[in-house]
């Protein structure tokens, strides 16, 4: 049995089960979530935040009461995230049978990740924090529904190869019959004073909104903004499309670390939702 151990457990979030789950949380009881105005009949999937709890946990947190009040759970969460080291191929499924941490260990979907064919390299994944840390979310949120996860890492996020992964998603969980979530992983605009993040965020949300996922790349590319996971939001936006041409997607939660620790410039957090 192979299995990933935490690297950033201790850092982006605690070390213990008990204090992963009391800051999860004291974030939800002090958070302000204003119920969204929809009832999906279908999730897709998300784009979440991944810096340390404290700060994105109040973007991260949405998506996850959501799909409990509404009771869509998935067998898979496919978690696109990008590379921060650089280390493995340019797109990565990790080779672990588990991903572990304190909480306890959460099955890889090896039928699904096999069925995907894309490379496997667990360098991409050992030292990466961008998936490991959605997944206490996941075992707090859904402890009652366990599920499986495929983390796929792209260090390479051009419109290309988030179509390929989105078509290699979509053509597995046809092969294989599961029910699946994509989960694009990524931080906004990083360093900047909340106006001008906020103002050049625009730039990629409208095509985000808009349903435009080779203008995300644009957007991203022409403007040099700093959007870490625009290809795994690429990837989703493809994958809700081959599902629904018509697939919706909206806001769930904006901030910035500036409203956890002020600071004058600040890395944006948004989480939004691909559904019909």
């Amino acid at each position: 049995m192979r299995t990933r151990s935490a690297a950033v457990e201790g850092r982006f979030y605690p070390s213990t089960k008990s204090r992963i789950f009391d800051q999860i949380m004291d974030i939800e009881q002090t958070g302000r979530y204003p119920e969204p105005d929809m009832s999906p009949e279908q999730v897709f999937g998300a784009i979440l935040p991944h810096a340390g709890h404290l700060y994105s946990g109040y973007q991260t947190i949405p998506f996850f009461q959501l799909i409990r009040r509404h009771r869509l759970f998935p067998e898979t969460f496919v978690l696109v995230h990008p590379n921060h080291s650089g280390d493995g191929a340019p797109l990565a499924i990790d080779e672990a049978d588990y991903w572990s941490n304190s909480i306890g260990e959460v099955p890889v979907d090896n039928e699904l990740a096999a069925a995907m064919k894309l490379p496997f390299d667990k360098r991409a994944h050992a030292r990466e924090h961008s998936a490991e840390v959605i997944i206490p979310f996941i075992q707090y949120f859904l402890a009652d529904h366990p599920c499986s996860i495929v983390p796929v890492c792209m260090a390479d996020q051009t419109f290309k190869n988030a179509a390929l992964i989105a078509e290699r998603i979509t053509r597995a969980a046809r092969k294989t019959g599961r029910k699946i979530m994509v989960l694009a992983s990524c931080d906004f605009s990083h360093f900047l004073p909340p106006a001008q993040g906020r103002e050049m965020d625009q730039l990629v949300i409208d095509h985000i909104l808009g349903r435009n996922a080779p203008g995300v790349e644009r957007a991203v590319v022409e403007n040099r903004i700093s959007v870490c996971g625009y290809g795994p939001i690429m990837s989703l936006m493809e994958y809700a499309r081959s599902q629904s041409q018509e697939y919706k997607i909206e806001i769930l939660a904006r901030g910035h670390s500036g409203e956890v620790s002020p600071s004058p410039e600040v890395v944006d957090y948004i989480s939004l939702i691909a559904y019909r």
